[in-house]
């Protein structure tokens, strides 16, 4: 049996198209996806940076508002308030100081004062009782006029005798604890004072029979006699009317 021949045709596909153009689209969709996942991908670090450049200001910002320079001011103030009582402090102290001063110089001045009327009351007492002394002694004299002459004539002794020889050394060594004088002198000059006393040794008078060129010496020898009174009597018991006495600044006599 025989069969009709028929040319062959291939067999036409459906929806290549189709196809076509979901696989085109796929591939644009992969790329677009593909782009946008790496383009992300590279801006994350810009990202990061950008919020790292944030904190930046906020720690530059603080920095005007502290101003640490102005500071000096006030200690180059408390320095000038220092120095400013210091200088008063010491302004006080020698007010002070100054004030003391015064008050030593007026005190000083108020004993030399009270030194001196000391002095003067003194002299004046001391006047007085020589007054008084005078007329006593001048009326004791005159009672022991008689008797004294009736015994020195007999006895060359009395008032009107001469001392006996050691009498005028007892009378300096009597007088030589009361002399005051603390002046350098040159040499060793001497100051003879001339004694007048009564019977019982009280004094009438002293004076300088000779000076010693030294007139702080010669007037402490003459205080230091009227500060003896009385002075001692004779070995016969009656002072004589007149002795000289002999001092030195430099007594190597005791």
């Amino acid at each position: 049996m025989q069969t009709a021949a028929y040319p062959y045709q291939p067999v036409r596909e459906r929806r290549t198209l189709t196809c076509f153009l979901l696989a085109l689209l796929m591939h644009l969709l992969l790329g677009a996806l593909l782009y946008y996942g790496v383009r992300w991908r590279n801006a994350v670090p810009t990202g990061v940076a950008a919020e790292l450049w944030e904190p930046v200001p906020e720690a530059i910002t603080p920095e005007p508002a502290v101003k640490p320079a102005p500071t000096p001011p006030p200690v180059e103030e408390e320095e000038a308030d220092i120095s400013l009582q210091e200088k008063q402090r010491k302004a006080r102290q020698a007010e002070r100081e100054a004030g003391q001063q015064r008050q030593r110089e007026s005190q000083a001045r108020a004993d030399e004062a009270r030194k001196e009327a000391q002095r003067k009351a003194t002299d004046a007492q001391r006047q007085a009782s020589n007054a008084e002394r005078q007329a006593e002694l001048a009326r004791l004299r005159a009672q022991a006029g008689g008797a004294g002459a009736s015994a020195n004539t007999g006895a060359g002794s009395g008032s009107s005798a001469r001392p006996s020889s050691g009498y005028a050394e007892r009378v300096r060594q009597r007088v030589k604890p009361n002399i005051i004088f603390n002046e350098d002198v040159a040499g060793n000059p001497a100051a003879v004072v001339a004694v007048h006393m009564a019977p019982d040794g009280s004094l009438l008078s002293t004076r300088l029979a000779k000076s010693s060129g030294n007139a702080g010496w010669d007037n402490a020898v003459l205080r230091a006699v009227q500060r003896s009174d009385p002075l001692p009597r004779d070995s016969n018991g009656v002072a004589p009317s007149n002795i000289l006495i002999t001092f030195w600044p430099k007594d190597e006599g005791g």
